[in-house]
């Protein structure tokens, strides 16, 4: 029988792997402040090259997606696991995506450009999209410009990334 801890921990099995092949791997004198030293530094370097394996390349998006996370958790305390439909495939809004798409080009054209015709660009053109994979496409763009905005907020205010 499968516990509740054991399936809590379950997306973890990959990092415990690294940690008992560490304490496998690493010769230790038992008994010596040396044996604890190198089975710490060894395990120190494994994991850390786990999580930098595991973690997104991008600064500052392993603590915007923990704060996407925090909220996620906030909606479904609030409103459960929701499931609706997609409600897009609204080809009328594919003259809405155009226009944001010439309002982008436009502005970077005569460097000035803004965050908002881009998100509102990329938003429009998931709201036209009914193919549920290319909708899925636009959604991780919107989600993708998002971030970038939310850095470059951060770049100005100093927030920490």
């Amino acid at each position: 029988m499968t516990t509740p801890a054991a399936v809590e921990l379950q997306p973890l099995a990959p990092l415990a792997r690294t940690i008992a092949d560490a304490v496998r791997d690493t010769p230790v004198r038992l008994g010596t402040p040396e044996g604890a030293a190198d089975l710490v530094a060894a395990l120190t370097v494994k994991v850390a090259a786990y999580v930098g394996s595991e973690l997104p390349a991008t600064p500052g998006l392993a603590r915007h997606m923990v704060e996407v996370d925090t909220e996620r958790q906030r909606q479904l305390a609030k409103w459960g696991d929701q499931h609706h439909p997609d409600g897009t495939g609204w080809q009328r809004f594919g003259a809405t995506a155009q226009h944001w798409k010439d309002t982008c080009d436009e502005a970077h054209a005569n460097g000035t450009t803004t965050w908002a015709p881009i998100l509102l660009e990329e938003v429009f053109e998931a709201m036209e999209e009914d193919d549920p994979v290319k909708l899925r496409t636009e959604l991780v763009q919107c989600a993708a410009v998002i971030q970038a905005w939310i850095s470059d907020i951060d770049s100005r205010t100093g927030h920490a990334s």
